[in-house]
């Protein structure tokens, strides 16, 4: 685990770059179908915005996801690049007013010991899309198979039929 001063690193334009394997970040695993591949990911100090150390991170992957349909892996690629403020506390975060220029930062609790792979995870969490299928998926067709879907709806009781008999034991 690398841990940096981001304060540090965002004011005196650090730069770092680097690889996690998937296995190396823990929580992003469990939105995976399994745990091949990795994050590559660029970081940039980039001095500071309104009055705030700031830094830039970029990230790339190719990764796989649960298909949606048949539970397969699915290929994605999670892709960012995102501009982060970093304040000392919780207070001071909620403190910014909400910016109505446009910018689009990200204000984040930073530390002297920052987890470089714990940030990279979550921008990779952040940027993995809601859902995941194949294109082509063989499950697809158990969804619309109109005989199975008649077949099923044979086999349904009819509720009316059953208030009907409790109707007549009267």
């Amino acid at each position: 685990m690398e841990t940096i001063d981001i304060f540090d690193f965002a004011r005196n334009r650090g730069r770092l770059e680097g690889a996690f394997k998937v296995s190396e970040l823990g929580e992003l695993a469990s939105f995976l179908a399994n745990d091949e591949g990795e994050v590559r990911f660029e970081a940039e100090g980039l001095g500071e915005i309104r009055g705030r150390p700031a830094a830039r991170l970029m990230i790339e992957s190719d990764l796989f996801m649960p298909c949606a349909r048949c539970n397969g892996a699915v290929p994605v690629e999670a892709d960012n690049e995102a501009v982060f403020l970093f304040v000392k506390s919780e207070e001071e975060a909620n403190a910014i007013p909400v910016d109505e220029d446009g910018e689009d930062e990200e204000v984040t609790v930073g530390s002297t010991r920052f987890d470089v792979a714990a940030w990279v995870a979550e921008e990779a969490i952040l940027s993995l899309p809601g859902r995941a299928e194949h294109a082509d998926c063989a499950a697809e067709e158990l969804w619309h198979d109109e005989e199975g879907e008649a077949a099923v709806e044979s086999e349904k009781p009819n509720p009316f039929a059953a208030l009907a008999a409790l109707k007549t034991n009267k």
